[in-house]
């Protein structure tokens, strides 16, 4: 099922579709409401879920090839402007002031990414962190096989997108 989901816009009111699962994506974890449409706040701990979201917002509004520059290599600059609002909406003012000085979308997203998943030292530091959690990872007496095997997930997709943001930056 399409639903419709209004998006603030000076230039028109023309609206932007969504499925439920994207909207219910939305508006999990930490969100920014501007206008009616949520944005996910990029916060020290999520980066793996926010590029994802990200990445399906942009891809919704026609933004992505702005950060994908090989997906499409000229981007036209009306989706340059709507990926870099995009991102300054879904970062906080004090990481807006880190990347304010960068022309392009792809290079902001490579510096969000770099602060994030960051150096070899902090990537060895977070596979450690995540081989102890994933060795104490026990399903509780009380605990029902579904929120085990979400614990379970969530773990593996943080090992995933580490290795992933390991491989992109090698």
């Amino acid at each position: 099922m399409t639903k419709m989901m209004p998006r603030d816009s000076s230039a028109s009111g023309e609206l932007v579709q969504s499925d439920s699962a994207a909207m219910a994506a939305a508006a999990t974890a930490a969100t920014t409401v501007v206008g009616k449409l949520l944005f996910p706040l990029l916060t020290r701990t999520n980066y793996a879920a926010w590029a994802m979201r990200m990445k399906y917002l942009l891809r919704a509004n026609n933004a992505w090839g702005a950060i994908d520059r090989e997906a499409s290599s000229k981007v036209d600059k009306g989706k340059e402007e709507m990926a870099m609002t995009i991102i300054s909406q879904s970062i906080d003012d004090s990481t807006l002031l880190r990347v304010v000085e960068k022309e392009t979308a792809t290079d902001v997203w490579a510096v969000l990414r770099s602060m994030h998943v960051g150096v070899k030292r902090v990537r060895e530091a977070r596979v450690q962190s995540l081989c102890s959690e994933f060795d104490g990872l026990n399903m509780g007496h009380a605990e029902s096989v579904d929120d085990f095997a979400v614990r379970f997930t969530s773990s593996r997709g943080s090992s995933v997108s580490l290795v992933m943001g390991w491989r992109r930056s090698t």
